[in-house]
């Protein structure tokens, strides 16, 4: 029983590593879009 809950809590963990990547990539990329509008502007 307590395998199965640590098998459970390693999915819950690598899926927050995959939103954790995906935060991140998103952040970067509105980082780098914004920059790119404001020189566009300039």
């Amino acid at each position: 029983m307590s395998e199965h809950n640590a098998d459970k809590l390693h999915d819950v963990d690598h899926s927050d590593s995959h939103l954790d990547a995906f935060a991140a990539v998103a952040l970067i990329l509105i980082v780098v879009i914004t920059a790119v509008f404001w020189v566009s502007q300039q």
